[in-house]
């Protein structure tokens, strides 16, 4: 007989019994899910999304802190100070990432079970608020595309899951790239037409007072942010100018700050942070792990930046200033990213930083490169040249397209350093990740090879699941 449970055994099912195990290895749940008492009050619906937010900051995710600091490492953008077989980074430095190594499959594919249960039964509630449940759908379907994005970058083609029925999903066989894209852009499209243009409190019905907000919950604009991304790395240039403007645009708002305050809570460049959890002090990941003091080269300080990524700054840029770190170690300098700066319990307790996962200056590069492919070099150099001035630098001297393209991607490379794995992601899709690991690879004593932009499936997945087909150089 099917037992139901109460919303507080049923939130622990959702965010505890499918993360400890494999997402495709799910059991038939004793204790099934009953939608009408998750989704029968107002409150207990937004509980479920809430959750998930606060699960995505508890415990390391492709969100916090994988996603960058493992493409950083495997790209040329960190050293590893700290070799060891059993080291994560040290594989991802040498590009040596086994189908052993889980990287962030799993716990990706986790955060799309949970979202994919919080529609399903949203869509079938009929006793909340109906623009309550509009919003909490638009923010499973943002947080869904959200992290197919990763998926698909880091991996190609995965299985494209849309339900939370296991038996469905546990033979699910990878789909092509342009399937996964093609569902994102679906997601992100339905999700504007449902979140709200402000920001919401906890309640997620509630908006904040004009100057006051916590940018921690998704809004029509973040969907309009992350589609805008979408679009460039689908080549669909008019689109992304169209989505990316949309929030440029909307200066009421949004607007860049100094470099000093870019990655302070609630700051008026971001269009989409998370809040830092006091199961971790309130001081992010990245903090914690980049920031250096008295050693390097340890299993916990494994990492400090790459020559490649500090010669990349130009004299005087107020990024190189303000966002990475220098310290003298046993006599020898190093720098590291200093984007956070809160990296212990006592500097974190007042919350100063949350991660921000979409910001304003990349809307600006989005644009600069969506309207350089559409021919609009004025409107291309006006958005580098905004970028730029911001880091307080003169305005770029490029003038043909090609010249305007690298610029472009030289103030990704600066603006966007060790950030979700930006870097990574633009040298593979612009067709130059294999020009610059063959180069980078002898310094950190490994060899490239072209079938490495993609990472493994991990082996326990491929499995448990016959449909799947490992990633071509792993078998």
């Amino acid at each position: 007989m099917k037992r139901y449970l109460s919303i507080s055994t049923t939130m622990l099912l959702i965010f505890g019994f499918v993360a400890c195990k494999k997402f495709v290895q799910l059991d038939p749940p004793d204790d099934r899910l009953n939608y009408s008492t998750a989704y029968s009050t107002n409150t207990s619906a937004t509980s479920v999304l809430n959750g998930l937010y606060i699960r995505i900051m508890e415990s390391a995710t492709v969100f916090s802190p994988n996603s960058t600091t493992y493409l950083s490492t495997a790209g040329d953008e960190m050293k590893s100070f700290f070799i060891s077989p059993t080291s994560i980074y040290s594989n991802l430095y040498r590009n040596e990432i086994l189908p052993v190594n889980e990287l962030y499959w799993s716990s990706t594919y986790t955060l799309i079970y949970h979202c994919n249960a919080a529609i399903e039964g949203l869509e079938e509630s009929n006793t909340i608020n109906s623009g309550l449940k509009q919003q909490l759908i638009g923010e499973a379907k943002f947080m869904r595309a959200f992290c197919y994005f990763y998926l698909v970058n880091t991996y190609g083609g995965v299985p494209l899951l849309t339900s939370p029925d296991y038996r469905v999903n546990a033979t699910a066989p990878r789909a092509d790239v342009s399937a996964v894209y093609a569902q994102m852009i679906t997601d992100l499209t339905d999700a504007k037409s449902k979140l709200s243009r402000d920001f919401l409190k906890g309640d997620a019905m509630t908006a904040y007072p004009v100057g006051s907000s916590e940018r921690v919950r998704p809004t029509f604009w973040a969907a309009s942010a992350l589609l805008s991304r979408v679009y460039l790395y689908n080549r669909r240039w008019a689109e992304a100018d169209i989505e990316s403007s949309a929030v440029i645009n909307n200066a009421g708002m949004f607007s860049l700050v100094s470099p000093a305050q870019v990655f302070q809570k609630n700051s008026r460049e971001s269009i989409f942070q998370m809040e830092a959890v006091s199961a971790i002090n309130y001081s992010l990941p990245e903090a914690r792990l980049f920031v250096l003091s008295t050693s390097v080269g340890t299993s916990s300080f494994p990492i400090a930046m790459s020559n490649q990524l500090i010669q990349a700054f130009e004299v005087n840029d107020q990024r190189r200033v303000n966002w990475v770190g220098n310290v003298t170690i046993g006599g020898v300098p190093y720098q590291f990213p200093y984007k956070y700066k809160a990296n212990t319990a006592a500097s974190a307790i007042s919350k100063p930083e949350y991660l921000s996962l979409l910001r304003l200056g990349e809307q600006y590069l989005i644009r600069a490169e969506a309207r350089l492919q559409q021919n609009n070099l004025s409107g291309a150099l006006a958005d580098v040249n905004t970028i730029r001035s911001r880091a307080g630098l003169s305005n770029t001297t490029a003038s043909s397209q090609n010249a305007i393209f690298e610029a472009i991607l030289k103030e990704r490379q600066t603006e966007l350093f060790c950030e979700q794995g930006h870097r990574w992601f633009d040298l593979k899709r612009t067709g130059k990740l294999d020009e610059v690991m063959t180069s980078i690879a002898p310094t950190k004593g490994s060899q490239w090879a072209s079938y490495k932009q993609l990472f493994p499936i991990p082996t326990s997945d491929i499995i448990a699941n016959p449909s799947l087909i490992q990633n071509p150089g792993y078998n």
